[in-house]
């Protein structure tokens, strides 16, 4: 299993400021994770941070997308948008499945491109982590292609091969639709936080429906960290 890197390992890895690194982690715009009062982090998650940098925003018809409501929990996340059996053998199931479900719900406007999109995404750096979870994304912030920004959960009891083989099988999948790259990196720490916990992973994954996997979901936000809990205020970027 992928180790975590220390505050100073992924400092070096990004070359910043040790300094500089700890406070983008606590304002939530980097990925990292708090084990033991000290800040730790994913390579793979660094990486998905340096690529939100390089991609090129989409601009928006409607909501800005450089300043946006950090919205709460429940308004980003719902029962609905949560598939607690997912019937998939693979990456492109898992997709497909995903990206039918909250087009059904009306979430999305062009069900082909968020399919591209996501497979494309995958196919340049799969978002499997060791943990048993994948944070499906566009690798471009295209708010004009969904009305409102959230995201969809879906489970898959067995499980699958989602990343590298070496990775093990991945049950948990995250779809994450956020208006700009700020709240996209700050969401993935708060979903990131949430699933490296063991017992709340197996919360997840022992739930009987999806209002149950969601209750789950909602009872680990309301003990995030200060510093990732929603602010219910404009984020820019």
């Amino acid at each position: 299993m992928e180790a975590y890197l220390t505050a100073k390992e992924a400092a070096d890895y990004l070359k910043l400021a040790e300094r500089t690194l700890v406070r983008l982690a606590h304002e939530g715009k980097i990925p990292g994770v708090k084990i033991g009062g000290q800040w730790r982090f994913r390579r793979a998650l660094l990486d998905e941070y340096l690529d939100t940098l390089a991609a090129e925003s989409v601009g928006s018809s409607g909501a800005a997308p450089n300043q946006v409501i950090d919205a709460p929990f429940d308004e980003i996340i719902t029962v609905e948008q949560i598939i607690p059996d997912l019937a998939a053998k693979n990456r492109n199931d898992v997709i497909h499945a995903m990206v039918t479900h909250v087009t059904d719900l009306g979430l999305v406007q062009d069900q082909a491109w968020l399919e591209a999109a996501l497979a494309a995404r995958e196919r340049l750096v799969p978002t499997a982590v060791p943990e048993g979870v994948a944070f499906l994304h566009a690798r471009r912030r295209a708010a004009d292609k969904f009305p409102k920004q959230f995201i969809a959960m879906a489970r898959s009891t067995d499980g699958l091969v989602f990343g590298s083989p070496e990775m093990g099988k991945t049950q948990v999948f995250f779809l994450l639709a956020l208006r700009n790259d700020a709240l996209h990196l700050r969401w993935l720490s708060r979903l990131a936080w949430i699933v490296r916990n063991p017992g709340r992973m197996a919360r997840l994954l022992e739930a009987t429906s999806a209002a149950e996997i969601h209750a789950t979901l909602l009872d680990a936000a309301s003990n995030l960290p200060g510093s990732l809990k929603p602010t219910g205020k404009p984020t820019q970027r």
